[in-house]
């Protein structure tokens, strides 16, 4: 399956100088498990909610008064939607990351993420017992020997 078939197109973005607080707020309210960071329209980093944490814990200033760009991971980890999502599992493990953001050309237009490449996976593994069910119905089904 394609990248651009299970990524998620609504992607939550920031500005460089966003408090993580308010990252943090948007992720809350987005259901969102990171932000991308974006400077003159395009990607240029990423904050997930394990960077919140360790930003709040690590130095210990309220989160407020903290950018997202002291915190964001750059450069991007990216991958094409027209990849196979076997593509971007293998960015992501050689990458040692979660998340993809999905850049056609100069331009961000989606996100996928581990969560999204399991949920397909699952769906075809479930997919494909189906079909063995209904093959089994058929070849035991004596009308039709």
């Amino acid at each position: 399956m394609r990248v651009d078939e299970i990524m998620t197109e609504d992607v939550a973005t920031v500005g460089l100088n966003t408090s993580v607080a308010d990252c943090a707020r948007l992720m809350l309210s987005k259901g969102a498990g990171s932000v991308v960071v974006s400077t003159d329209g395009g990607p240029a980093g990423i904050v997930t909610e394990s960077d919140v944490l360790r930003a709040g814990v690590a130095s210990g200033k309220p989160l407020a008064e903290i950018p997202t760009r002291a915190i964001m991971s750059n450069p991007i980890k990216w991958v094409r939607p027209d990849s196979t999502s076997r593509v971007a599992a293998q960015k992501m493990r050689d990458g040692r990351v979660k998340k993809l953001v999905v850049v056609d050309g100069a331009e961000m237009v989606g996100i996928i993420t581990a969560t999204d490449i399991a949920f397909h996976i699952s769906d075809v593994a479930r997919g494909v017992g189906q079909m063995v069910e209904l093959k089994e119905k058929w070849e035991s089904d004596r009308r039709f020997r």
